[in-house]
């Protein structure tokens, strides 16, 4: 990725395996949020701890946090020194995480299930 793009955009890229995914996402200087969709959890713990976004969702489209967690992301996604909304503005040298999650049954197995 060359270039951080704001919606609405959707990209969609299939991966060979979860470490493949990890590496495509860590590849970029940009860490605003990144999602996976898998039925196991194992899965979804391996992929929240190895990528480095500031916004993390599982099984859901877009990890947008709910109040009273804020909005930004890590990397060349940073605006500032510090998160752009909520509290998280006044925190200058580390960033927090948010991770989002839902579960359901899926429409059809890959290596994600």
């Amino acid at each position: 990725m060359r270039r951080e793009i704001f919606g609405p955009v959707l990209s969609v890229l299939q991966c060979r395996d979860l470490d493949h995914a990890v590496e495509i996402e860590r590849a970029g200087g940009y860490g605003n949020a990144a999602c996976v969709y898998t039925r196991s959890g194992a899965v979804a713990e391996i992929f929240e701890r190895k990528v480095r976004a500031a916004m993390v969702g599982v099984n859901v489209g877009v990890p947008v946090p709910r109040e009273p967690f804020s909005f930004g992301g890590v990397g060349l996604s940073r605006f500032g020194y510090g998160d752009i909304t909520g509290d998280a503005a006044i925190e200058f040298f580390s960033y927090r995480r948010k991770v989002t999650t839902k579960w359901g049954e899926p429409l059809e197995k890959s290596w994600m299930s």
